[in-house]
């Protein structure tokens, strides 16, 4: 049997259509495709990327911008990566565009050869002749299954690449970045959901040259058969085109008011599931529930929107060629009354304008997820226009492997000053809250660049040297540090070829206690407070850099155990130059140096 739908490749088990665009039976369009945290769709929902947060109107490419005002046409950063990605693909698009042709051929085949077998076979009493129209439509069927066979293969494998790159060009492009602009569930949206609704376009692209075979085909077999058919299909056109012009900005309009809700719903749900045991006592869960069920309540509302403008584009658009089919076949069935058409025609007639309809309908559908991978992509590059705050040089200067730190003329929230610190030395930064003990450890390792006065290792200034390579050379340790998930080993290696001899040695010097295989939970919620922050200085150890920048890492320790690790620090690695933020004994006592931030004072132990 040929399928109802003989526009969309079945897109296997995990395919899903992104809610809002109304599909007929059997109607997938692209693999994969999964919604970010803290994001539901009903049935018949629109959804669309969230394009803003704490707002209904969008700023980012191809936005709509008021009521009545869309984004030209023309070479936005949206369309731009859109274009990029479809000729990264264009070898399996290629592939799945020539099977989707034959397919369709053999379908619109189908039914001239019920036509002759009507009026040829049946209608003569012929068995032969019917046989033979039969066996014909058979061997039109093993062509129809085999011309959708690649046509789903190349555009799967098309999306899941697109995707796939998609993804990994973000991700790379977020681990460049040194600053936190975007929150964490929208940014989780951005790089699964938006990408997603890219790979449903992708996947969707070959159904434009299904389409165009519909329309070249059927349009003179129908004016062969009577041009009065012809006239009643061409009739239809002025009104798709009418509906097709209507309806795109307003489902555009739809899609950026739902994108803002699903993204500010996300960054709630995120705060929910990470904040809510710490807030309890406090009473502060049930504000996070309520803000949660707030956004909750946006998002159906505009999700309500959407799937209304979506709903009504889905059925007008289709609605137009069936009328038409009413009227062929009123007309038709005169002309055969009078002798001037056969029955078998006539049924073709009924077969082909069911076929230019469902052509309208996926038409529809396509041109709903072209809006849909716009906007998904007007935010994807919007997280890839985002750049370092600390940018690297054209033409990057290697620092030294030994030199001395010097900072000159930094200014800080209590004054401006200077620094030097040689190798091997241990100099202590303490001062009151807000004095700027952290925001000098990060001048110090180019975390941030100073408003004033410059930060130099080994003689090179850092803004010359590339940011991996002060990186290196200068780390960073803060007083809440960031652990991933997995094992302590897999948060000491991250990647790096080590072994368990080198691991336990760090772990000894850092006073971590704890078995390689223990598992730190997600962001290390399995450990406490201290045993994170020892966690952390053992991984910074590996390194074996020339330059520590410890920000109070010891604050969450007992005193014994502060001092235990000071030792071992020193005594393992004299050659290592040790700036520590904090202000408890142990580590002052240490010190060759204290520098004191509270104004006008500098002391020296």
């Amino acid at each position: 049997m040929i399928p109802a739908d003989p526009y969309t490749p079945s897109a296997g088990p995990d395919t899903a259509r992104e809610p809002g665009t109304t599909t007929g039976p059997g109607t997938t369009t692209g693999p994969g495709t999964t919604a970010g945290p803290g994001t539901t769709a009903g049935p018949g929902t629109a959804t669309g990327p969230a394009a803003a947060k704490e707002s209904d109107t969008a700023t980012g490419p191809d936005a709509v911008t008021g009521p009545d005002t869309v984004t030209p046409p023309g070479p936005t950063p949206a369309r731009t990566l859109l274009r990029r990605t479809l000729l990264e693909q264009r070898g399996p698009l290629s592939l799945s565009t020539a099977s989707s042709i034959v397919r369709q051929l053999a379908l619109l085949a189908v039914p001239v050869c019920v036509q002759r077998a009507l009026d040829e076979g049946i209608g003569n009493g012929d068995v032969a002749v019917t046989v033979r129209w039969a066996l014909v439509v058979a061997a039109l069927s093993l062509a129809h299954w085999a011309g959708l066979t690649g046509w789903a293969w190349w555009a799967n494998l098309a999306d899941a690449r697109a995707g796939a790159a998609l993804r990994t060009r973000l991700i790379r492009h977020v681990a460049t970045l040194d600053r936190d602009d975007l929150g964490h569930g929208d940014l989780v949206m951005r790089t699964t959901r938006d990408t997603d609704l890219v790979r449903v376009w992708i996947h969707g692209v070959p159904t434009w040259a299904v389409i165009g075979t519909t329309f070249a085909v059927v349009l003179p077999a129908l004016f062969s058969l009577d041009p009065v058919l012809l006239y009643v299909t061409l009739g239809a056109i002025p009104f798709l085109v009418a509906v097709n012009v209507a309806f795109p900005r307003r489902l555009s309009r739809a899609l950026e008011e739902l994108s803002g809700a699903h993204a500010d719903r996300a960054d709630a749900v995120e705060d929910l599931l990470s904040a809510s045991a710490a807030v309890r006592g406090l009473g502060g869960e049930g504000v996070l529930v309520r803000r949660h069920h707030r956004h909750s309540a946006a998002v159906l509302a505009a999700t309500m929107r959407a799937g209304r403008v979506s709903a009504t584009w889905s059925a007008l658009g289709p609605a137009v060629p069936r009328l038409a089919v009413v009227a062929g076949v009123g007309l038709g069935g005169l002309a055969v009354l009078e002798g001037r058409l056969t029955v078998g025609a006539l049924t073709a007639f009924t077969m082909w304008m069911i076929t230019i309809t469902l052509a309208v309908r996926v038409s529809v559908d396509r041109l709903i997820d072209r809006r849909q991978a716009l906007v998904a992509a007007g935010r994807i590059t919007e997280v890839l226009a985002e750049r370092p705050a600390v940018p690297g040089p054209a033409v990057p200067v290697a620092l030294p492997p030994v030199g001395d730190l010097v900072a000159t003329g930094v200014e800080l929230p209590s004054r401006r000053m200077d620094l030097t610190v040689a190798p091997g030395e241990f100099v202590a930064v303490t001062g009151p809250v807000g004095s700027g003990k952290s925001t000098l450890l990060r001048l110090l390792c180019r975390a941030e660049d100073p408003r004033a006065g410059t930060v130099t290792y080994g003689g090179t200034d850092l803004r010359r040297a590339a940011p991996d390579d002060a990186a290196r050379h200068l780390v960073l340790v803060p007083q809440r540090p960031v652990l991933v998930s997995g094992t302590i080993a897999d948060n000491l290696r991250l990647g790096r070829d080590l072994d368990d001899a080198d691991l336990r040695e760090a772990c000894h010097t850092a006073a971590v206690d704890l078995p390689l295989e223990t598992e730190v939970g997600e962001r290390g919620s399995a450990l406490s407070g201290g045993q994170a922050q020892r966690l952390a200085l053992a991984r910074a150890l590996l390194g074996r850099p020339p330059v520590l920048l410890l920000d109070d890492v010891t604050s969450a320790l007992d005193t014994g155990t502060e001092a235990l690790v000071v030792t071992r620090l020193r005594a393992r690695h004299p050659g290592t130059a040790i700036v520590f933020a904090g202000h408890r004994p142990q580590v002052l006592q240490a010190a060759d140096r204290v520098v004191d931030l509270a104004p006008a004072e500098v002391a020296h132990a």
